[in-house]
C-alpha cells in the first residue's frame, strides 16, 4: 500500500470529503464522497472557487474564518451548506488545517449531515434592517463592499407571489452573505454585495424571471461603500430614501459624492468641537407654580448648518463625545462669568457619551477646584443615541448625583426607551417631549398620558418639565395637571445672555420667588 493511500485512508476516518484550497480559495484537490451521492468529487469541485461551492451565507462566514488561517493553525468546526445543484444544498461540518509545508494552501475535511434539501432564501429585509446588516458586515468584512440599487420594472401587476419569491431569492443569492437584500418599496430594492462580484445582477434577474415566463426590465446601479463605515452608513441612509423617491440611477449617482461630503463634514465638525467654534444660547426653564426662572438649558448654535442635523450627524459618526465635552466647557465658563449669580445650567449629554467614564470624569475634574459649581449643573440625557448598557450608565449617573449634579431624561415620552430609563436610572427630572405638550389642548390621549406621567413621577420623587410651551392656555393646562416646570417661547427664546429674571408682564410670575433644584 502506498504512503499516499494510507494517509487518505486515515483522513477519511475523520471526514467524508477532502479538499485543498489555495490562497485564492480555489479548490486544487478534491476526493471522497461528494455532496451529491454518487457524483465524482474531482471533476465536480477541482478548479472551482470555494464561493461557488458553498451557499452565499456559508461562503461569507468561511471567508471570515479563513482570514485567521496561518501555518500550523487549525480552523473550525464550521457549519456550512454545500450546493448540490437545482437549488439544493447539503449540510456539512468543516474542519481545516494549514500545514506549514503547504501554506498558504489550506486542507479541509467535511463531514456530511443528513441528505440534500431545498434552500429557501430568507425574506427581504426592511430598510432599517438593511442599514443594521450593512453596519455589521462592514465591521466584519475583509474585502471592499458595494450597494446595488435595483428597480424591477415590468413585473405583472400585481406580481404573483411566485415571481416575487424569484426576485427575492435572486437578490438574496447575489448579496454578500445570502441575506443582505432589502425591499425599499413595491419595486425598488437594495443589495449589499462584494465589490469584486462581477456578475450582472440585471441579467440574473431577467434569467430567473424568464424561467417563470415573466419578462422584466430591471435597472441596476451600484455605489461603492468606501473604507469609512460610519460615513458610508450615513450616506447610505440618504441614498435609500433617494432610491425610494427618485429611483436607483439618481441614488447611485449621488452616493459616492455623498460619502466624500460626509467625510469632509466630519472633519469640519471635529475642528468645531476641538476649537469650540460654536456659540451657546440659554433658554429659561420656569416654575409653573411661581413663575420664577428655575434654571437654563444650554443650547449649541452653529454659524452655518441646521443644529439638529449636525448633532444627528455627530452621533451617527461617533463624534458626539468630544462635542458634549466642548459644550460642558462653555457651560462652566458661563456659570463663572460676572453677573451669572447663582444661575443653574442644564447641558445635553448623548447616550453615547455615557458609554464610557470619560464625560463623568471630565466633569468632576473640571469642577474639582470649585465643587460648588456641581450643584448648579444638570445633565439632560438625550434619547437620540440610546443607552446600550443601562447598569453602567446608572453607575455613572449616580456618581454625578453623589457629587451634587442633577440628572434629567430629555424628550420623555417620544422614544420607546423612556420608561425603561425611568425604571433603571437614578434621576431627578424628566422633560416631557414637545409632541405631548403641543397636543395637550386638542388631544385627550396626550392629556391623559401627561397626567399619568406626572402621577408616576410624583410617586417616584421625580420632577417634571414640559418643553415647547408657547401660550398661557397650554401653561395653564400643564399647571392643572401638576407639571412642575415649563420651557418655551411663552417664557423666553434662547439668547446668548443668561436671563435670570422674566419680564414683569408675564402673569405667572410671582415676585420674590426663590428657585432651587429640589
Amino acid at each position: 500500500m502506498s504512503h499516499r493511500s494510507r494517509l487518505l485512508g486515515l483522513a477519511f476516518v475523520a471526514s467524508d470529503f477532502l479538499m485543498e484550497i489555495d490562497e485564492t480559495r480555489t479548490v486544487r484537490f478534491a476526493a471522497g464522497a461528494a455532496a451529491v451521492p454518487g457524483a465524482d468529487a474531482a471533476p465536480a469541485y477541482e478548479g472551482r472557487p470555494l464561493d461557488e461551492i458553498l451557499s452565499r451565507a456559508s461562503a461569507w462566514e468561511f471567508r471570515r474564518v479563513l482570514a485567521d488561517a496561518a501555518p500550523g493553525r487549525r480552523l473550525g468546526p464550521i457549519d456550512v451548506l454545500v450546493r448540490c445543484g437545482d437549488g439544493m444544498v447539503r449540510k456539512a461540518v468543516v474542519r481545516g488545517f494549514c500545514a506549514p509545508q503547504l501554506a498558504p494552501s489550506v486542507s479541509l475535511g467535511l463531514c456530511w449531515e443528513g441528505s440534500p434539501f431545498a434552500l429557501h432564501a430568507p425574506p427581504l429585509a426592511t430598510s432599517t434592517d438593511f442599514l443594521n446588516r450593512t453596519r455589521t458586515a462592514m465591521r466584519q468584512a475583509s474585502e471592499p463592499m458595494a450597494v446595488s440599487f435595483v428597480e424591477v420594472a415590468g413585473l405583472s401587476v400585481p406580481p404573483t407571489s411566485q415571481v416575487m419569491d424569484v426576485v427575492a431569492s435572486t437578490l438574496q443569492e447575489a448579496s454578500i452573505d445570502g441575506s443582505s437584500a432589502a425591499q425599499l418599496s413595491e419595486d425598488r430594492f437594495a443589495v449589499l454585495r462584494s465589490q469584486g462580484d462581477t456578475r450582472d445582477l440585471a441579467d440574473l434577474l431577467r434569467e430567473a424571471c424568464a424561467a417563470e415566463n415573466v419578462s422584466i426590465a430591471p435597472v441596476v446601479e451600484q455605489g461603492q461603500l468606501g473604507s469609512d463605515p460610519l460615513a458610508a452608513l450615513r450616506a447610505l441612509r440618504y441614498a435609500i430614501a433617494e432610491c425610494i423617491a427618485e429611483g436607483p440611477a439618481e441614488s447611485a449617482r449621488n452616493f459616492s459624492s455623498r460619502v466624500a461630503q460626509t467625510l469632509r463634514d466630519a472633519a469640519e465638525f471635529r475642528r468645531i468641537a476641538r476649537e469650540q467654534a460654536f456659540e451657546v444660547h440659554f433658554q429659561p426653564i420656569v416654575s409653573l407654580e411661581s413663575g420664577a426662572v428655575h434654571h437654563h438649558e444650554v443650547l449649541a448654535r452653529f454659524a452655518s448648518g441646521d443644529t439638529g442635523e449636525l448633532i444627528r450627524m455627530a452621533e451617527e459618526l461617533d463624534l458626539i463625545r468630544s462635542f458634549d465635552l466642548a459644550v460642558l466647557a462653555k457651560a462652566l465658563r458661563a456659570l463663572r462669568q460676572p453677573g451669572a449669580g447663582l444661575a443653574k445650567l442644564a447641558v445635553n449629554v448623548s447616550g453615547a457619551s455615557l458609554a464610557t467614564d470619560d464625560f463623568v470624569l471630565a466633569l468632576l475634574r473640571r469642577t474639582s477646584a470649585e465643587p460648588d459649581d456641581r450643584r448648579r449643573l444638570m445633565v439632560e440625557v438625550t434619547e437620540t443615541s440610546a443607552l446600550e448598557d443601562l447598569p453602567a450608565a446608572r453607575r455613572r449617573l449616580e456618581r454625578l448625583r453623589d457629587a451634587g449634579v442633577k440628572v434629567c431624561i430629555d424628550d420623555f415620552g417620544a422614544g420607546a426607551a423612556s420608561f425603561e430609563y425611568l425604571r433603571a436610572l437614578s434621576i431627578d427630572m424628566v422633560k416631557l417631549d414637545g409632541c405631548l405638550t403641543r397636543a395637550i389642548l386638542t388631544d385627550e390621549r396626550s392629556r391623559t398620558m401627561v397626567a399619568h406621567i406626572v402621577d408616576l413621577c410624583r410617586t417616584l420623587g421625580v420632577r417634571t418639565v414640559a418643553e415647547q410651551v408657547e401660550t398661557e392656555d397650554i401653561a395653564q393646562a400643564l399647571r392643572s395637571l401638576g407639571v412642575d416646570m415649563a420651557q418655551g417661547w411663552r417664557y423666553g427664546r434662547p439668547t446668548p445672555e443668561l436671563v435670570t429674571r422674566l419680564p414683569e408682564t408675564l402673569p405667572t410670575r410671582r415676585k420674590g420667588a426663590i428657585s432651587a433644584w429640589a
